[in-house]
Formats: structure tokens, C-alpha cells, sequence
């Protein structure tokens, strides 16, 4: 889930940080957020498909979530080649708003692209707004990477090519959500040149045994206030309304420009991407580096499951997005699952 400018559903009891109409625990401080009696559920715990996750799902059968049969998207693993991705819908969440698609290019040099994409829960069928970003991107960024094409100017038509197809959903104006809306983060890496994108707040790191860099920035008003000087990242974190977007895809989206990175990367390493359920719980990039440990010691899709799984344990409080892409990690150095 991320928040959206004009849309909410009042603020938390505890510290005021303003909710989202589908939020069952605030994002800023953990509490409980009570579930108007029209929205509880009326089918009982244990009953056939309450709550239960998709096999292998962290979230488990049994957990909060909405009447009827298991969704496949409540829990998806993809791996492609050496690379990998894992979506889950956390615990507080009755479905999987957010989308992520990979492609493992074969080539001299060999690369991959990577897309995350979190629905805004507060818009028309955000899950189906994210897949279409996704699925969209993916295919301009990994022709490009196959093609040995200009990977800064793929990243600038993939995303742009997002903005078109999801302003072009239909939506129903007279509904109190506005149209559907979504962030997008996305990789292109073809031998050591890496191009990063993102409209939103979901984020690209690279990680490697000396360092874990987060690439690009959120389009978001704490991060505004960082750059602007006015506060620390822990400060702007904490104040009222710090997730609220200021860039996001759809039709109602008044600035849809990415902010594009592009890198030669340095040596072996990772390529991650993760929309905000799992960085909430590991907002530095120090968090991030040691929850992942030594990049190379398990496989792309295990890393990515056991990311996942973390945030879900720390509370599953958004839905839980993570791709992997390793670089110049031989295969003998990776171990196959």
C-alpha cells in the first residue's frame, strides 16, 4: 500500500498518522487500527478460503483478510534464471495490491531487468493497476537489454509507455477513490552498466560486501523535507503524512517523470527492489545490508524469500514486494536451489 495525496480515512489514535481506508495497523507506529463493523468479515476463522495465503505464503492460512477463495496473487515466487522475485500480501491486508515481473536475458554480456510496482490502496483496482505497469515496463526494458539498445533511454520509454497504459484503465468517476494509481521502480543491467527508474516509493538498492546503496529517492513529502534541509530522515519519517506520495502513475497523475540512475556497477553483487512492506520495517540502507548478509551466500530466490518472510514476522503490515538480481556472481558461487 501507498498513501495518495487527497485520499484517506482519518488518522491513527496513537500518533496521528493518517490512514488508509484498508489499513488494519498503522505504518508509522505499529497500532492496531479498529475495523468498522460493515467491513468485518462474516465468514468465521478457519472456515474454507478465509484468509488463506497461496501455498508457501509466509502469511499463512487463517490471517486477516476478506471471504472467498485464496487469490494466486496472495503469495507468487518467480525466478528466471539466477534471478528471482517474491510478492506476498502480508498480514494486515485482505489482497496483494503490488505487482513485480523479471526477465534473465541470455547474451555476451548476459542481463536481467526488474520491475516492482505497489498499488495505492486508496484508487480503483489498484492490483490491476500495478500489473499493467509492470507487465508494460518489463517488456520495453527487457527488449532493450536483449537488443543491446540505449538502457537510459528504455528506462525513460518503459515508464513513460506504464503511464500511458494505466491512465488508459477504465474507472468510474463517481466513485469516492480516484482512478487507479500505482508506484513504479525498475533495473536494466546488461554486463557492469545498470539503469535504475522510479516513480514513487518503492526503491532499488545495490548491494555488495562493502556497501548497500540506495539508488534514485522516494517521491514522497518526508523525502521532500530531507532534501529541502529542513529535517533529518528519522524526523520527517516521523511527521504526520511522511508516506504521502508526490509522483505516482495514472490518470489523475499531474507529474509522471521519472527520477532515472544510471551506474556502472563496481564488481560482484546484487541488483534488490522493494516496494514499501519490506523497507518500512528497514528504512536505512545499514538495515537493509545486514538483513541480507553476504551477497552471494544463498540464491537470488531464497534471499528474496526469506526479505519477504522478515517483514511478514515483523508485522505484515503492507503487502511485501522483493527482486533480486545478482552481477558477476558465478554460478558456482551462488548455490542452485
Amino acid at each position: 500500500m501507498s498513501d495518495h495525496l487527497g485520499f484517506g480515512a482519518g488518522t491513527c489514535g496513537s500518533c496521528g498518522e493518517p490512514l488508509l481506508v484498508d489499513d488494519r495497523f498503522c505504518e508509522a507506529c505499529g497500532a492496531p487500527v479498529p475495523m468498522p463493523v460493515e467491513q468485518v468479515p462474516q465468514v468465521p476463522p478457519g472456515a474454507a478460503g478465509y484468509g488463506a495465503a497461496s501455498p508457501g505464503g509466509p502469511g499463512g492460512p487463517g490471517g486477516p483478510g476478506a471471504p472467498g477463495a485464496a487469490d494466486p496473487r496472495d503469495h507468487a515466487e518467480l525466478a528466471d534464471g539466477p534471478v528471482a522475485a517474491v510478492t506476498d500480501r502480508g498480514r494486515a491486508h485482505w489482497r496483494n495490491e503490488d505487482a513485480v515481473g523479471i526477465r534473465w536475458v541470455h547474451g555476451d554480456p548476459e542481463g536481467f531487468a526488474l520491475v516492482v510496482s505497489d498499488g495505492v490502496s486508496v484508487s480503483q483496482e489498484p492490483q490491476v493497476v500495478s500489473q499493467v505497469a509492470v507487465e508494460t515496463a518489463l517488456l520495453v526494458l527487457s527488449g532493450a537489454v536483449s537488443a543491446g539498445g540505449d538502457l537510459d533511454l528504455a528506462m525513460l520509454e518503459a515508464i513513460a509507455a506504464a503511464q500511458r497504459a494505466t491512465s488508459a484503465l477504465p474507472y468510474d468517476p463517481a466513485l469516492d477513490v480516484g482512478p487507479g494509481a500505482c508506484t513504479i521502480v525498475a533495473a536494466a543491467v546488461r554486463g557492469r552498466y545498470a539503469t535504475f527508474g522510479s516513480v514513487g516509493d518503492s526503491r532499488a538498492y545495490w548491494v555488495d560486501d562493502h556497501q548497500v546503496v540506495q539508488i534514485g529517492r522516494d517521491d514522497s513529502l518526508a523525502a521532500e523535507m530531507v532534501a529541502s534541509g529542513r529535517l533529518t530522515n528519522s524526523q520527517a519519517m516521523a511527521r504526520p503524512g511522511a508516506h504521502a506520495l508526490t509522483k505516482w502513475l495514472g490518470v489523475d497523475s499531474t507529474d509522471a517523470v521519472p527520477t532515472v540512475t544510471s551506474v556502472e556497477l563496481p564488481g560482484p553483487g546484487l541488483v534488490l527492489l522493494a516496494s514499501d512492506g519490506l523497507w518500512n520495517y528497514a528504512p536505512d540502507p545499514d538495515d537493509l545490508g545486514r538483513l541480507v548478509g553476504r551477497p552471494g551466500a544463498e540464491t537470488a530466490l531464497d534471499l528474496a524469500r526469506r526479505l519477504v518472510a522478515y517483514a511478514v514476522d515483523a508485522g505484515g503490515a503492507d503487502n511485501v514486494t522483493v527482486a533480486v538480481g545478482p552481477h558477476l556472481l558465478g554460478r558456482q558461487e551462488v548455490p542452485r536451489a
